[in-house]
């Protein structure tokens, strides 16, 4: 039976919001030119005010939405955390996460802060972009809090689409096993190493992977084709598998988020499991 993205309700386990200022700079770095006056990232859908955002969202029948960030400098991540706060007090169907930056000293205090004062579910780090390794020792006492406390974490650790020497899964490994109890999210399922960490799964319950980008038309993930997952893997791994979009910061329609997953015409239940039931089960949604 074929399906619509109207058939389904959603959690979308993979959205981005950050101060507006921090958006228009992150913007402005995706769509930089060349010098024939060419975009050399991709276009963003949906440059909008905040409030906007929130409404498409709704309007694309997402019930609940992460709000990922990250910092990018020593001294903003309280700031941003804070700014997250206040957007979760407004938005109730918000799923908030912190950020975090290895030089600040209070980085231990803030992400404390975040947990026990602003009940956040757990933290973003985007290795690729703040150029740190996820085994940096300056974070342990960070990890140590979040697995005291039963949270999540969200890396993006993948080779795609985009790659330095700060992503892959040997980095993650490394990290890995000094902490197999951590909970975490693998971004983008960990693309294009999707084969390792798959098989991860079945060694360990408290890790799963998000969709996000690897099923959309036109892809813009190069070598999709013959490394994505197939139909039958995803079967298997139906529970371990969350949805996410990357909204805003995409060059295409919200629906193509889910488009090629609906392509391939599989069980419902199938469907209700990553896109609605396993996130509501890890972060626990009444």
């Amino acid at each position: 039976m074929s399906y619509t993205h109207n058939d389904f309700k959603y959690i979308d386990s993979h959205c981005h919001f950050f101060p507006p200022q921090i958006f228009e700079a992150i913007w402005n770095y995706f769509e930089q030119r060349d010098n024939e006056n060419k975009v050399k990232g991709w276009s963003i859908n949906y440059k909008l005010p905040t409030e906007d955002l929130v409404k498409i969202l709704e309007s694309k029948n997402i019930k609940y939405f992460t709000t990922y960030n990250y910092a990018h400098k020593a001294g903003v991540a309280e700031y941003i955390n804070d700014w997250t706060y206040e957007f979760n007090q407004k938005y109730k169907n918000s799923i908030p996460f912190a950020c975090v930056w290895p030089e600040d000293n209070n980085l231990v205090e803030y992400i404390k802060k975040a947990f026990d004062e602003y009940d956040f579910y757990g933290i973003k780090i985007q290795p690729l972009v703040q150029n740190f390794y996820l085994n940096d020792n300056r974070l342990y006492e960070t990890y140590d809090v979040i697995i005291d406390r039963g949270k999540w974490m969200t890396v993006h650790i993948g080779t795609a689409p985009y790659r330095n020497q700060y992503v892959g899964y040997k980095n993650f490994m490394n990290f890995f096993e000094k902490y197999p109890e951590m909970n975490i999210i693998v971004a983008h399922m960990g693309a294009f190493e999707y084969d390792k960490f798959l098989k991860l799964l079945d060694k360990h319950e408290n890790l799963y992977l998000d969709t996000t980008m690897i099923y959309i038309p036109n892809n813009i993930f190069p070598e999709r084709e013959t490394k994505r997952p197939k139909p039958d893997v995803l079967l298997s791994y139906q529970d371990r598998i969350l949805f996410g979009s990357d909204f805003p910061n995409i060059p295409y329609d919200y629906e193509n988020s889910t488009k090629g997953l609906l392509e391939m015409e599989l069980p419902r239940t199938f469907y209700e499991n990553i896109f609605f039931n396993n996130a509501k089960r890890i972060f626990k949604i009444s």
